[in-house]
């Protein structure tokens, strides 16, 4: 999952929050989590399982798909790099595409590394 998906994820779980006038902190404490974890996920920088992507949606009284919707207007279907411009061809595009992943793997494991 490209992290910008964490980052919609956890908006999405910070909107209902919200809705619901419930702090991080709150919700951390019903989760059984530190509130710098709560922090995590909400900022999109801890990755979260099925099982607490589950709890967290039972505990804000919402569903796991309304939690994982990802707002389409983010996700550029021209991705652009400041130092070459728009990418037009699929070949660029699947590489650019596999450098972002492994980028977003190396966070997740720098976010792991430093919990």
């Amino acid at each position: 999952m490209y992290a910008l998906n964490f980052a919609q994820v956890g908006k999405n779980i910070s909107n209902v929050m919200v809705q619901r006038g419930m702090t991080q902190q709150n919700l951390a404490d019903q989760l059984g989590i530190s509130k710098q974890v709560m922090s995590k996920i909400i900022k999109g920088y801890k990755a979260i399982n099925v099982t607490e992507l589950s709890q967290i949606a039972s505990i804000l009284g919402s569903t796991a798909d309304s939690l994982l919707t990802i707002d389409k207007s983010l996700i550029s279907c021209e991705p652009s790099l400041a130092f070459m411009g728009m990418i037009k061809d699929e070949e660029t595009r699947a590489k650019v595409e596999l450098l972002r992943n492994a980028i977003d793997q190396i966070h997740l494991l720098e976010e792991l590394a430093n919990e």
